[in-house]
Protein backbone atom coordinates (compact mmCIF):
# COMPACT_ATOMS: atom_id res chain seq x y z
CA UNK A 1 0.00 0.00 0.00
CA UNK A 2 3.28 2.19 0.32
CA UNK A 3 2.45 3.25 -3.36
CA UNK A 4 -1.20 4.13 -3.12
CA UNK A 5 -0.60 5.94 0.06
CA UNK A 6 2.09 8.18 -1.28
CA UNK A 7 0.02 8.57 -4.48
CA UNK A 8 -2.78 9.69 -2.46
CA UNK A 9 -1.09 12.18 -0.13
CA UNK A 10 0.50 13.71 -3.52
CA UNK A 11 -3.19 14.40 -5.04
CA UNK A 12 -4.29 15.55 -1.81
CA UNK A 13 -2.19 18.09 -1.07
CA UNK A 14 0.21 18.75 -3.66
CA UNK A 15 -1.94 19.20 -7.01
CA UNK A 16 -4.19 17.18 -9.12
CA UNK A 17 -2.07 14.78 -10.93
CA UNK A 18 0.71 14.63 -8.84
CA UNK A 19 -0.15 11.30 -7.58
CA UNK A 20 -0.40 9.83 -11.23
CA UNK A 21 3.16 11.46 -12.20
CA UNK A 22 4.53 9.40 -8.78
CA UNK A 23 3.20 6.68 -10.80
CA UNK A 24 4.40 7.37 -13.97
CA UNK A 25 1.24 8.06 -15.41
CA UNK A 26 2.63 11.44 -17.06
CA UNK A 27 -0.50 11.82 -19.86
CA UNK A 28 -3.38 11.26 -17.28
CA UNK A 29 -0.87 13.25 -14.54
CA UNK A 30 -1.16 16.34 -17.36
CA UNK A 31 -5.30 16.14 -18.15
CA UNK A 32 -5.67 16.47 -14.76
CA UNK A 33 -3.48 19.06 -13.70
CA UNK A 34 -3.99 20.98 -16.68
CA UNK A 35 -7.70 20.69 -16.20
CA UNK A 36 -7.00 21.65 -12.55
CA UNK A 37 -4.90 24.87 -13.86
CA UNK A 38 -7.91 25.85 -16.56
CA UNK A 39 -10.79 25.67 -14.37
CA UNK A 40 -8.54 28.28 -12.23
CA UNK A 41 -7.44 30.50 -14.71
CA UNK A 42 -10.98 31.07 -15.45
CA UNK A 43 -12.26 31.27 -12.21
CA UNK A 44 -9.53 34.13 -11.31
CA UNK A 45 -10.37 35.88 -14.68
CA UNK A 46 -13.82 35.68 -13.52
CA UNK A 47 -12.72 37.68 -9.90
CA UNK A 48 -10.21 39.90 -11.90
CA UNK A 49 -13.08 41.33 -14.03
CA UNK A 50 -14.89 42.21 -10.75
CA UNK A 51 -12.00 44.03 -9.76
CA UNK A 52 -11.72 45.81 -12.69
CA UNK A 53 -15.45 47.26 -12.91
CA UNK A 54 -14.94 48.80 -9.29
CA UNK A 55 -11.70 50.13 -10.04
CA UNK A 56 -13.05 52.05 -13.19
CA UNK A 57 -16.21 53.01 -11.48
CA UNK A 58 -13.60 54.55 -8.63
CA UNK A 59 -11.72 56.27 -11.24
CA UNK A 60 -14.45 57.31 -12.98
CA UNK A 61 -16.24 59.14 -10.28
CA UNK A 62 -19.87 56.90 -10.21
CA UNK A 63 -18.38 55.28 -6.83
CA UNK A 64 -16.58 57.95 -4.36
CA UNK A 65 -13.45 57.16 -2.08
CA UNK A 66 -15.92 55.78 0.75
CA UNK A 67 -14.91 52.26 1.73
CA UNK A 68 -18.41 51.63 2.83
CA UNK A 69 -20.04 52.12 -0.56
CA UNK A 70 -17.00 50.24 -2.35
CA UNK A 71 -17.31 47.39 0.16
CA UNK A 72 -21.16 47.17 -0.53
CA UNK A 73 -20.16 47.36 -4.24
CA UNK A 74 -17.79 44.62 -3.88
CA UNK A 75 -20.34 42.54 -1.89
CA UNK A 76 -22.75 43.10 -4.87
CA UNK A 77 -20.65 42.10 -7.97
CA UNK A 78 -19.03 39.47 -5.92
CA UNK A 79 -22.79 38.05 -5.13
CA UNK A 80 -23.29 38.38 -9.02
CA UNK A 81 -19.97 36.76 -10.09
CA UNK A 82 -20.35 33.87 -7.32
CA UNK A 83 -23.12 32.54 -9.69
CA UNK A 84 -21.19 31.61 -12.42
CA UNK A 85 -17.65 31.41 -10.75
CA UNK A 86 -19.65 28.30 -9.09
CA UNK A 87 -19.02 25.99 -11.51
CA UNK A 88 -15.85 26.66 -12.24
CA UNK A 89 -15.17 26.10 -8.43
CA UNK A 90 -17.12 22.46 -8.28
CA UNK A 91 -15.08 21.51 -11.28
CA UNK A 92 -12.13 22.11 -9.83
CA UNK A 93 -13.13 20.16 -6.92
CA UNK A 94 -14.35 17.75 -8.78
CA UNK A 95 -11.31 17.08 -10.73
CA UNK A 96 -9.35 17.04 -8.05
CA UNK A 97 -11.23 14.34 -6.31
CA UNK A 98 -11.18 12.36 -9.19
CA UNK A 99 -7.44 12.38 -9.52
CA UNK A 100 -7.29 11.83 -5.78
CA UNK A 101 -9.65 8.66 -6.40
CA UNK A 102 -7.72 7.88 -9.36
CA UNK A 103 -4.38 7.90 -8.10
CA UNK A 104 -5.48 6.02 -4.93
CA UNK A 105 -6.54 3.07 -7.39
CA UNK A 106 -3.37 2.94 -9.76
CA UNK A 107 -1.16 3.43 -6.73
CA UNK A 108 -3.34 -0.14 -5.29
CA UNK A 109 -2.79 -1.76 -8.40
CA UNK A 110 0.59 -1.10 -8.61
CA UNK A 111 1.35 -2.04 -4.79
CA UNK A 112 -0.30 -5.48 -6.07
CA UNK A 113 1.54 -6.25 -8.74
CA UNK A 114 4.61 -5.30 -6.91
CA UNK A 115 3.45 -7.86 -4.19
CA UNK A 116 2.92 -10.81 -6.84
CA UNK A 117 6.17 -9.71 -8.54
CA UNK A 118 8.09 -10.53 -4.96
CA UNK A 119 6.19 -13.66 -4.26
CA UNK A 120 7.22 -15.02 -8.12
CA UNK A 121 10.70 -14.31 -7.77
CA UNK A 122 11.12 -16.10 -4.62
Amino acid sequence: MKKAFNAGLLSAFVAPGSGHFYLKHKRTALVFFSLAVVSLVLLLMQIYQVAQVIALDIQNGTLPLDIAVISAEITQQTQTTIANANELLYGFLLCWLVALADSIRLGLKQDKQDKLDTHSNR
